[in-house]
């Protein structure tokens, strides 16, 4: 499976030198959902995040080939979480003069975003992000009562309920939950150190 992802240096090269559109779609198949559930974290409505996520994917187009990677110093997300939070202001403070809705945004946003709240909100919806990418990678490499009985643990159902739901022992739905949840974090932790 590794061979169909690029790490995320070898992707953010081919983007900064050659601009090429294979390597801009799959940075969009790996990022865009994570741009998108960010903005609308950060209080723009339903109807402009779509807007805004392809303002902040021309943006990091046209400013990629300036991008400057300093392993240790500063990872592409922390520079991504910026071009967001900056693409997110402007839009605010164009839009605080026309439109009376953004008011309720406006004033838990005020005109500053502080950058530890964007970060924070960033942060917790990129592990959501990476854990869906993740259970979308390795689903189908399961057999089906393991996903089943880990969907239903998902779903919130205690281990008493999935063993009678499922028709197996207790121990074997506690067993079944652990293999996928190994499986799961194998992979996002694959997931994280190609793209973060």
């Amino acid at each position: 499976m590794s061979d169909k992802y690029y790490t995320r240096q070898t992707l953010i090269l081919k983007l900064k030198d050659k601009h090429d559109s294979k390597s801009w779609e799959e940075f969009n198949f790996f990022y865009r959902r994570y741009i998108h559930m960010v903005i609308l974290k950060l209080g723009v409505f339903q109807d402009e995040v779509e807007d805004l996520t392809q303002k902040v994917l021309i943006t990091l187009w046209e400013k990629l080939p300036s991008f400057e990677y300093q392993p240790g110093k500063c990872k592409f997300r922390t520079w991504m979480n910026t071009v967001i939070r900056n693409v997110v202001l402007t839009h605010f403070r164009a839009t605080m003069r026309y439109k009376k809705r953004l008011e309720i945004a406006a004033a838990n946003m005020e005109a500053d975003v502080e950058l530890p709240d964007i970060y924070e909100i960033a942060e917790t919806n990129w592990k959501i992000h990476i854990s869906n990418l993740a259970w979308e990678n390795i689903k189908d490499s399961l057999n089906e009562t393991n996903r089943i009985c880990f969907q239903y643990f998902s779903e919130g159902l205690s281990a008493e309920e999935v063993s009678s739901k499922m028709s197996i022992k207790l121990n074997t739905a506690y067993i079944m939950k652990k293999r996928v949840i190994a499986k799961l974090s194998r992979e996002i932790r694959r997931l994280e150190n190609e793209l973060s």
